[in-house]
């Protein structure tokens, strides 16, 4: 692990990575704790339980997004351009950081509501860019509704195809930012 983390990040860090190996079904936090050499009870005075520790993953992923989304939101631009910047770049984030991408993938961790509606949280940023656009294209609700369904689509889609690819190269990221723009309207 990297020097310099907590040993709850690299709790963390390492149960993301377990996630990713054997699913939450298979998920031990002794191997997570051996992972990070540490005892088997180090995991239990960083967490109260296993649905505490998914839901800081979740909650780890989102800062990480949301320290990078920063500089995107303030970038100039249409809206259309604001929105297409910024799913791209969350495909490419997930891309980056497979780990991140297989915990926000995984519906059914037992967590309870509260905490699967943070593991959405991602995605608002876009959702509300492309509301303010809908208002300035005059879309109604209905059509609102639609394409962002088809954008959330192509954004969750692209990162599942792209996750699948060694390195994907700047062509993927391109045909995502086109039908992004297309579907955006």
């Amino acid at each position: 692990m990297t020097e310099g983390i907590t040993t709850r990040e690299r709790l963390i860090l390492a149960s993301m990575d377990e996630v990713r190996s054997y699913g939450v079904e298979g998920f031990s936090l002794r191997r997570v704790a051996a992972s990070c050499g540490v005892s088997c009870a180090a995991p239990y005075k960083h967490f109260a339980d296993k649905q505490e520790l998914f839901a800081e993953m979740i909650i780890y992923i989102n800062g990480k997004w949301r320290e990078r989304l920063e500089p995107l939101i303030n970038t100039s631009g249409t809206t259309a351009d604001a929105i297409a910047l910024t799913a791209v770049d969350y495909v490419r984030f997930l891309s980056e950081n497979p780990p991140f991408r297989a915990m926000l993938t995984i519906r059914d961790m037992g967590l309870d509501n509260s905490l699967t509606a943070a593991g959405a949280w991602p995605s608002a940023p876009i959702k509300r860019i492309f509301v303010r656009h809908a208002r300035e294209r005059g879309f109604d609700r209905d059509e609102i509704r639609r394409r962002i369904f088809a954008v959330r689509s192509l954004v969750y889609g692209a990162s599942m195809i792209i996750g699948t690819e060694d390195s994907p190269d700047d062509n993927y990221f391109s045909m995502l930012d086109t039908a992004v723009r297309r579907a955006v309207g």
